[in-house]
Parts: C-alpha cells; sequence; structure tokens
C-alpha cells in the first residue's frame, strides 16, 4: 500500500494565512474509520464514490456518492463504512464566511458555531439540490488550486452553498439543545494521551461523574463504551504510523498498546486484515 497524506484528526486544520485545509480521504484504503472527535472548525464532505455513515452524538446518517454532508463547529462526528467511501473534505474558519459582527453571523451563523443545527446532509432530493452540488464542487476545486485568488472564490461559494441551504429548508435548528460537555472536554483528553495508561475509574474521575454514569454517558453520546472508542483511536493512530513507514511493533507501542497479541486481535478486528498485510 503506497504512503499517503490522511486525516489527523488532533491537528490544527487552518490558520490566519490559510484559514482551510484539504483532505482526499478514503475509508478502509487510507484509514479504518474516523472515530468520533471534534474541533473547532466546520468541516464539508464532498462524497465521491462509495456510501458510509456519518455520525453526531445525536444522529446517524447514510450517505452516499453525490451527498454533501456538514459538521458545524465543534460538532461531535464521526464517520465510518462497511464497504468503501471516498470523499473530499474541506474544513475551513468560520473567518471564510465573513464579518463576525454583523447581523448575518448573529443571527444565522452564530447559532450554527453554538450547536444549535442539526448535521446537515445534503441529497438529490434536497431543494437547490444542483446549486449546493455546485458550490460544494467548486468549494473543493478552489481549497485543491489553495492560492490567494481561489481562497476569494470560495469565501462566495461557501456562503452561496449556506444561503441555498437555508433558503431550501435544508437547516434545521435545534430548540432547547442539551450539551454533552463532559464527554466532548474528556473526548479532547483522550485524543491527547491516547498513548498512556487510561481506565475507566481514571476517566470518570476527570468528569467528576461516577464510574456508571460516566460509562452510560459516554456510550450515550460517543455510540460505543469508552475502552472501545480508545482502541479505535489507537488503531487508527497505527494505521498513520504505517502508512508513514513505521515497523508494526513500534507503531503498536508507540501508541499505547503494551501487548502485541492483543494488539493483532484488535487490529484484525478492527481494520479486517493484519497489520502486515494493511502496509501491502
Amino acid at each position: 500500500m503506497a504512503k499517503k497524506n490522511i486525516l489527523k484528526e488532533n491537528r490544527h486544520h487552518s490558520n490566519a494565512l490559510i484559514p482551510f485545509s484539504y483532505y482526499k480521504s478514503s475509508i478502509p484504503e487510507l484509514f479504518p474509520f474516523v472515530p468520533m472527535h471534534s474541533h473547532s472548525e466546520w468541516e464539508l464532505n464532498f462524497i465521491t464514490d462509495g456510501e458510509g455513515f456519518f455520525i453526531t452524538d445525536k444522529q446517524k446518517i447514510k450517505a452516499c456518492a453525490g451527498d454533501i454532508i456538514l459538521f458545524f463547529p465543534h460538532m461531535l462526528h464521526a464517520i465510518e463504512t462497511d464497504a468503501k467511501i471516498i470523499y473530499d473534505t474541506v474544513v475551513f474558519n468560520t473567518d471564510m464566511l465573513g464579518n463576525t459582527n454583523d447581523r448575518c453571523f448573529s443571527q444565522i451563523l452564530s447559532p450554527m458555531c453554538s450547536l444549535s443545527a442539526e448535521l446537515l446532509h445534503i441529497t438529490d432530493k434536497n431543494n437547490y439540490y444542483e446549486e449546493m452540488h455546485c458550490c460544494a464542487a467548486n468549494v473543493v476545486d478552489c481549497a485543491i488550486q489553495n492560492s490567494p485568488q481561489s481562497d476569494l472564490l470560495m469565501k462566495g461559494e461557501l456562503s452561496r452553498f449556506l444561503w441555498y441551504a437555508l433558503s431550501g429548508n435544508s437547516i434545521k435548528f435545534i430548540k432547547n439543545q442539551t450539551g454533552s460537555n463532559e464527554i466532548r472536554q474528556i473526548l479532547y483528553y483522550i485524543n491527547e494521551h491516547y498513548n498512556e495508561p487510561l481506565t475507566i475509574e481514571f476517566l470518570a474521575s476527570k468528569t467528576h461523574l461516577s464510574k456508571s454514569w460516566f460509562m452510560r454517558k459516554f456510550h450515550d453520546t460517543v455510540g460505543v463504551g469508552a475502552i472501545e472508542y480508545i482502541n479505535k483511536l489507537r488503531i487508527q493512530k497505527v494505521c498513520e504510523m504505517l502508512l508513514d513507514g513505521s515497523k508494526i511493533a513500534d507503531a503498536a507501542f508507540e501508541c499505547g498498546f503494551q501487548n502485541l497479541s492483543n494488539f493483532n486481535r484488535l487490529f484484525k478486528a478492527m481494520v479486517g486484515c493484519t497489520p502486515r498485510e494493511y502496509t501491502r
């Protein structure tokens, strides 16, 4: 398997000079899944082939080629598939949408940034689908071009995309939004310390919740138990290291696995092949 740059969910996706990042994503070719995580940027996914599941702490939808998925800032989300999915991802900062002090931001964009909107799933059944499809394709092209001139067009296309989504009643706002701040914070912690020994008791103490309540709330929010989530995240990181040329044992130990037999068993169960087969 050729080495390729793949999405690293704990990286900063944008900066002041270039407020976006582009990724060509493929599951399971480049990585077996995208574990539940969140970041401060928006994330536009344009599916070009196959199908997969796009998951938040409140929704799980199946999307296929031609569909467009938009995750809002700070939204917990994960991506997985039972077969294969290829998609373009553009992760962008809110600055790409203009002035954050005007009425457009305060009345429309701010609720999206504050987790008061559902995951946006655009299919050919949506109003203005053709227009949004064109906008998303242009956004991807601009991100690939990655120039000051293309940045100008991308800003306009992102705004047009959201305008069509709002005008076609595709964006659904949530009333009486309840958050999962404790779990969100513990996910941040796990993402930074996944290679360290982590137990349910320790994680529960970090959230100031009882062990049983923590386990229940984590599963309800993320969709899997905490230990399964940690193992999936570690396997994801191992896959990144293997594609970058690391040795199997080095990658396993560096990502927090202390027992190679257990690692090999978990890897095959989650990825569908052995680590050695994965690197071929």
